[in-house]
């Protein structure tokens, strides 16, 4: 697949939407890669990690995002979708097209007005800070509502976790809950966490920069890749132990931590356990 930019719309590409007086095409490639497409046609780059993942603006209205895939790994399309039919009152970007090409998916989405929770923290007051915890939470809660009898994602196959799977680039799952218990449980251990009969669906990677802001409420919670359903513990363990809910870059006079303790001490207001303990000596984490 490829991108064109055009002056009026062209029928015969599957895709197109509108960006001021001009219009994008997305529709089959015909010799170049994508990639190279893009760079050709001067695409600005928004970020990258490493050699294979990237985020590019495509004009003033939608930006695409590469990533690797490998066979039978859930597009981010898939979970967005997912969320939109089943929790609608979460507030999710839109996508535009999805494909997979080779071993990358490619996701174009229209931008969220607004941006990151991670640039507006300082400019809002201590009261607008504590309701915008309260917001997330609050659509932590309503996701968990959502259940499922193994830990899997949207589509039925394994969770992108590294927090959880046995090794950082590994997927986790499908798991029972006793093949759950297996996995985590540890003999030795004074205490292990409770692992009831279903699992609940969870973002899983809910930093500041994954939250985009608008007017002090939040306008989309974006980056589903690892969204799945979890268990229980981890709704609030998860913000404990990974150093993805910090501010990064810092942000002068604000704790790197701030947001994920805010979160977490909320999350566990409203029921989900905090096993941080548990998980670093589980990991073998030294602290």
């Amino acid at each position: 697949m490829e991108c064109h930019r055009v002056t009026t719309p062209d029928k015969s590409y599957p895709t197109t939407w509108k960006d001021g007086d001009l219009w994008y095409c997305i529709g089959p490639k015909t010799g170049e890669s994508t990639l190279a497409r893009a760079e050709a046609n001067d695409f600005p780059l928004i970020h990258k990690t490493g050699n294979q993942s990237a985020v590019w603006a495509i004009g003033n209205n939608a930006i695409c995002k590469v990533h690797p895939w490998i066979p039978n790994m859930t597009q981010e399309s898939e979970i967005i979708q997912f969320v939109r039919e089943h929790v609608p009152d979460i507030p999710i970007p839109e996508v535009i097209h999805s494909w997979v090409d080779g071993d990358r998916s490619f996701l174009v989405l229209r931008r969220v007005e607004g941006t990151t929770l991670r640039d507006a923290w300082e400019t809002m007051t201590i009261n607008q800070q504590k309701s915008m915890v309260d917001e997330v939470a609050g659509y932590c809660d309503i996701m968990a509502s959502l259940q499922s009898e193994r830990i899997e994602n949207v589509t039925g196959g394994a969770v992108r976790e590294s927090y959880l799977a046995e090794h950082p680039c590994d997927l986790l799952g499908p798991l029972s809950v006793s093949e759950s218990k297996k996995y985590f449980f540890r003999d030795d251990f004074e205490q292990n966490p409770k692992i009831g009969n279903s699992f609940h669906f969870y973002h899983s990677d809910l930093g500041p920069g994954n939250i985009m802001v608008h007017n002090n409420r939040v306008s989309a919670i974006i980056d589903w890749e690892s969204a799945g359903f979890y268990p229980h513990f981890w709704i609030s363990t998860k913000p404990s132990v990974s150093p993805g809910f910090d501010f990064d870059p810092p942000t002068p006079g604000v704790e790197n931590f701030e947001w994920r303790r805010l979160l977490r001490t909320k999350l566990q207001e409203l029921g989900y356990p905090r096993y941080a303990d548990w998980y670093m000596k589980w990991r073998g984490i030294e602290t």
